[in-house]
């Protein structure tokens, strides 16, 4: 294949090294005729999962480890692979994202042959639950003062946000698979396609969260640059749904949440200046 991609898969692992091992057996399923590094950042995982996933990464060629003997978060611990990746000549396309990923067949021909402009430096594929729920396009436009004032109220109290799920849940209709390739203000944290464009504005994610609403942080990044992100349905992977934050309670996860939101509402509105 003359115009073969060299290309990384980076993800993160913590505590669930027996999903890293289905997820790097799905990359080299659809690897082909491609050059592939898929790149598992392990965020401080207890011993007996860092040992299996040290044998799982061993036993194949195409796959290497990083150890962190702190939990970083999600960007950070993408940034990780990402710079080692960069450092190894994979500056032609990055898959980043989670490890409960499973891309479709034809995955990395879709991406071989997709035109880009040089200010698309995101790809959001068509990420689909296994309750068969398309998780993008996930914002299309910037969030409007109505829908902010919403978030607001719901993230100023724990019973104020209850009273809101539970009639959004009762409202919420499944989002069907949208046809329709369109550059979108922020695609589902899931899984990105970093471009060779994006690589040249930036070397990393920013990463100044440590979970949760890093979709805001990265829609403000791409946006600083005057730069856009593109909803690819043609693209096509299934998300197995968080195996590590279904973890977290309810309750936790909110109060969580919260603490993000207060660093990431600015980037919502797309017009907020950060450097890295």
């Amino acid at each position: 294949m003359d115009n073969a991609l060299k290309i990384a898969f980076v993800c993160v692992n913590y505590n669930n090294s027996d999903i890293t091992l289905e997820y790097i057996l799905n990359v080299i399923k659809i690897k082909k005729s491609h050059e592939v590094k898929i790149i598992v950042v392990d965020n401080a995982s207890a011993p007996g999962d860092i040992a299996k996933l040290e044998k799982h990464v061993a036993d194949y060629s195409d796959a290497i480890l990083i150890r962190s003997d702190t939990n970083l978060g999600y960007f950070k611990g993408l940034n990780l692979g990402i710079d080692w990746a960069l450092k190894n000549g994979f500056n032609q396309y990055q898959v980043v994202g989670n490890n409960d990923i499973e891309f479709h067949d034809n995955f990395l021909e879709v991406l071989q042959n997709l035109p880009l402009s040089e200010n698309e430096l995101i790809i959001s594929p068509d990420i689909i639950t296994i309750n068969g729920i398309h998780e993008n396009p996930h914002v299309v436009k910037r969030v409007s003062p109505v829908r902010m004032l919403m978030f607001d109220i719901y993230y100023s109290n724990y019973f104020f946000a209850k009273i809101i799920t539970s009639f959004y849940s009762e409202a919420r209709k499944p989002k069907p698979f949208d046809p329709e390739r369109k550059h979108i203000y922020m695609g589902n944290g899931a899984l990105y396609v970093l471009t060779p464009y994006f690589f040249k504005h930036f070397h990393k994610l920013w990463d100044i969260l440590f979970l949760y609403g890093e979709e805001a942080i990265l829609g403000g990044q791409i946006a600083s640059v005057d730069g856009k992100i593109l909803y690819e349905p043609e693209l096509k992977c299934n998300h197995n749904e968080s195996s590590t934050t279904s973890k977290l309670g309810s309750k936790k996860k909110y109060y969580i949440v919260r603490e993000s939101y207060k660093v990431y509402r600015k980037y919502l509105k797309g017009n907020a200046k950060h450097t890295q």
